[in-house]
């Protein structure tokens, strides 16, 4: 009936058939995990840049109302000092006065402080005087009497 030549061409050919059909399956599927794997990925990048963005827009937001209230704070002192200064002025009369230039910002004059400039950086060691020996002398800290007995 059949032939051992049929059957050995009929079996290559089902072996060869199958092997690319689970071929094309496995290349399909391991695809499709990468595809998925990396559309997940892209999707949690695009979640922390927004998270970022909100975040800095929350800094911004909170900085600017900071500064507000600081200039609200800084108008509200002058008001307290302008009344502080009206109010001595008309119950002490000439016995104390109050400048305007309080008031106003601090000048670039004020701003240099050359006490501030000759700062120098902290020695790691005693300084000597001139006539003096160091401490890392041979001699230093030694009574020149006793070694003479």
């Amino acid at each position: 009936m059949y032939s051992l030549t049929h059957l050995i061409i009929a079996l290559i050919t089902g072996g060869a058939i199958g092997g690319a059909a689970g071929w094309y399956a496995a290349l399909t599927s391991r695809g499709d995990n990468k595809r998925r794997l990396i559309i997940e990925l892209e999707n949690q990048l695009d979640h922390a840049k927004q998270s970022r963005a909100d975040y800095e827009a929350e800094v911004s937001e909170h900085f600017s109302h900071t500064a507000d209230l600081l200039h609200k704070l800084t108008d509200d002192y002058r008001a307290v000092y302008t009344h502080l200064a009206a109010g001595a002025e008309q119950l002490c009369g000439d016995h104390v006065t109050m400048t305007e230039g309080a008031l106003t910002g601090p000048d670039s004059a004020d701003t240099d402080k050359p006490h501030l400039m000759e700062v120098a950086q902290p020695l790691d060691y005693a300084p000597k005087k001139p006539d003096e020996q160091g401490q890392l002398s041979e001699t230093f800290g030694l009574d020149k009497s006793n070694s003479a007995a």
